[in-house]
């Protein structure tokens, strides 16, 4: 090993150390990161200046556009009162059975997060759920895991929650795994309520009222918008008390709209490089987007459709401000990490440390998923982000296979990390403990990346 690669790679312990202890945190240690690996590379001051930091930002300038509509589209979720129905009438078809409470609960929650995602929603809908769902006897450790598996299960088909995994390894990379992630997702869900939830009497009878109330929500789309049209062209004066209407059922499918765009879109056009004649994912998820919102608005606000979006894009860049910058820092890292020089010192580390085969890099991944945890090595909100761009620009294995691989062990991040913001609020709004939780979680989020890594061996 050379003095160059002991100095980056000792760099690179240092800046990973600092986040884990939490003295440094993310959004500065990356763009440090890179400084350091240009430095240790020999990029000049002002090349390191207009290449890494300037460019570098832009770098992904496609995932910030697509999480700011996205952080839009939650606000007017938000906004409309459509999430806090959503929560409500599910605990209306659950009844006082625990089991189909958990359940719709669950299911309403990954509703939601098709659309909407952040601390915001997770206070919004546990302040709801977990009261609901420990009234019915269902302990405060589950509530909050159930939560939490909501959560994973409906951003799994949000593509604006994959903004990371598209800006390092790319659109494609990202939809190739983005019917197993929710598949594996929902498999662990139903395995942990099939486990921990105590069954009633119940039947099928609160499935069977979710399926038809969403059916129902759909038949009534038509007669919704003649609705919405009448009161737009009625003569009728409004007065100063207005009395607050009831929210149109065709109003709770909104958050699968965006999900409905980007299928019609890749059933008719396709979705890829725009080179040939296709659409770009992102550009699809943006239109999806602006659809589903303006579809809400008109639906819920007709009269105020201009101040909601104008409010829900203000309100929307201020919720992800934070993460605008950390996607800059991202984007100088993967810079820095493309330098040749950088790749030259790179290498020979890499090649040293990592087994030789696909199946034994896919085994490493399996064995150490825990290093996700706490801001480790493997974690795509700390140091992880800094291995993957690095992995990716040596080009030793497909970046498709690296982003399922990273998915695998980013089950036990997003459920089982006490550091996280959400399992943090939950667990303190329950009145448990976040590492009780992570000990509780732990099994089914390893076995999620299990199952992840079966279906990276298949799709490679």
């Amino acid at each position: 090993m050379t003095l160059a690669g002991i100095l980056l790679l000792g760099g690179f312990v240092l800046f990973a150390a600092l986040m884990v202890a939490r003295v440094l945190p993310t959004l500065l240690a990356l763009p440090l990161m890179a400084g350091w690996i240009a430095f240790i590379a020999g990029v000049p001051f002002f090349g390191w200046l207009s290449e890494i930091v300037v460019k570098g930002s832009f770098r992904l300038s496609a995932p910030i556009v697509l999480v700011v509509f996205g952080s839009m589209f939650a606000r007017v979720i938000q906004k409309t009162g459509i999430s806090d129905t959503i929560i409500k009438k599910a605990a209306e078809l659950s009844g006082d059975q625990p089991v189909a409470i958990a359940s719709l609960m669950t299911a309403a929650t990954a509703f939601i997060f098709l659309g909407m995602s952040g601390l915001g929603a997770i206070i919004m809908i546990g302040s709801i759920a977990i009261p609901i769902m420990t009234g019915a006897g269902i302990a405060a450790i589950d509530a909050v895991i159930l939560i939490l598996l909501g959560m994973l299960t409906g951003s799994a088909l949000n593509f604006a929650g994959a903004a990371t995994g598209i800006g390092i390894f790319g659109a494609e990379a990202v939809l190739r795994y983005l019917m197993p992630g929710a598949v594996v997702s929902v498999i662990i869900t139903c395995a942990y309520i099939f486990i921990n939830i105590p069954r009633g009497n119940h039947g099928a009878a609160p499935a069977f009222a979710l399926v038809k109330s969403f059916i129902l929500a759909i038949l009534s789309v038509p007669g919704s918008l003649v609705s919405v049209a009448g009161k737009l062209f009625s003569s009728r004066k409004s007065s100063l008390m207005k009395k607050k209407e009831a929210l149109p059922g065709a109003a709770l499918i909104t958050p699968i709209l965006p999900l409905a765009v980007i299928g019609i879109i890749n059933f008719t056009v396709g979705l890829g490089n725009a080179a040939d004649g296709k659409v770009d994912p992102v550009s699809a998820s943006v239109l999806g987007f602006v659809i589903a919102s303006f579809y809400a608005a008109v639906l819920v606000r007709p009269s105020q459709v201009i101040n909601l979006f104008t409010g829900a894009i203000v309100d929307g860049i201020r919720d992800v401000a934070g993460v605008i910058f950390l996607f800059m820092g991202i984007g100088m890292l993967v810079t820095a990490t493309t330098q040749k020089a950088a790749i030259d010192i790179l290498n020979p580390l890499f090649v040293a440390v990592m087994p030789n085969s696909f199946y034994g890099v896919l085994l490493l991944f399996t064995i150490l998923a825990p290093a996700a945890l706490y801001r480790g090595p493997f974690n795509m909100y700390g140091m992880g982000t800094g291995i993957a761009a690095i992995l990716t620009s040596l080009h030793f294995l497909p970046a498709s296979a690296l982003y399922g691989m990273f998915s695998g062990v980013g089950y036990l991040q997003a459920i089982a990390d006490p550091t996280n913001s959400q399992n943090t609020w939950l667990a303190g709004f329950a009145g448990v403990d976040a590492t009780n939780v992570m000990k509780r979680i732990l099994p089914y989020a390893w076995g999620a990346c299990v199952l992840m890594m079966m279906f990276v061996a298949v799709l490679k």
